[in-house]
């Protein structure tokens, strides 16, 4: 059996996706308790932070993808000089 292949962005992916399960449950928790109002604003605040953190290690991973590519161009042209 192989092993199952993230995708390029697999950690980013699964935190969003926890973001919004845990948005959505405290939605239901403080609707069910009497609140839907502060449940709906808890659950806004908690899908705009966990989407925030998403957008961020997106742009952390190609940043590094590019420094990556960068350096083993410069590597290989080194190499291609000697």
């Amino acid at each position: 059996m192989g092993r199952r292949r993230l995708s390029r962005y697999g950690l980013a992916n699964l935190s969003l996706g926890l973001s919004i399960l845990f948005a959505v449950a405290a939605f239901v928790y403080l609707a069910l308790a009497g609140s839907p109002l502060r449940g709906a604003a808890l659950g806004g605040l908690v899908l705009a932070a966990g989407y925030w953190e998403y957008r961020r290690k997106i742009q952390d991973k190609r940043t590094s993808e590019r420094y990556e590519a960068e350096a083993e161009a410069q590597k290989r042209r080194r190499e291609e000089r000697q």
